[in-house]
């Protein structure tokens, strides 16, 4: 994985695929009233996508959860709240979350878990899916871990 041409680590090269499948289906036109994904076109990745909804009160619940996740977010986290989750893993979480629903555009960065005395890094994209009058209302998140080099 290298840098980006503005200096910024790269997505994991799973989410680079997704990430221009969104741009295909989505380019830069409005949010739609639903998603234009369907499951089935998203099996490459079902394993490492959560489905997140916000709700009336500006909170985000997990829908459905891909396995792959539960390192990532610390347990299994299907028709829970993001706030739900652990502080450290839920505050960052809620940030891309917001920032994707401000700027209604895709979210990505780089987050590092502690495990007690290990931790992991994860390449994360956030990309809005769906909105109704008050602006975005569904998201899709999805996680690569990153490997360390090989030494």
């Amino acid at each position: 994985m290298t840098a980006g041409a503005d200096g910024n680590p790269r997505l994991h090269a799973r989410l680079e695929a997704l990430l221009e499948l969104w741009r295909a289906r989505y380019g830069s036109a409005p949010l739609p009233e639903r998603s234009r994904f369907g499951p089935d076109e998203l099996a490459p990745w079902a394993a490492h996508v959560a489905w997140i909804e916000r709700t009336v009160d500006d909170r985000f619940r997990v829908k459905s959860f891909g396995l792959e996740l539960i390192r990532r977010f610390g347990r299994e986290a299907t028709n829970h709240f993001v706030e739900d989750l652990a502080l450290d893993i839920a505050t960052g979480l809620r940030k891309r979350l917001q920032k994707a629903l401000e700027t209604r555009a895709p979210v990505s960065g780089r987050v590092t878990i502690a495990f007690g005395r290990q931790s992991a890094e994860f390449s994360d994209l956030v990309l809005p899916l769906a909105a109704g009058p008050s602006g975005p209302n569904r998201f899709l998140v999805a996680s690569y871990e990153l490997r360390a080099p090989e030494m």
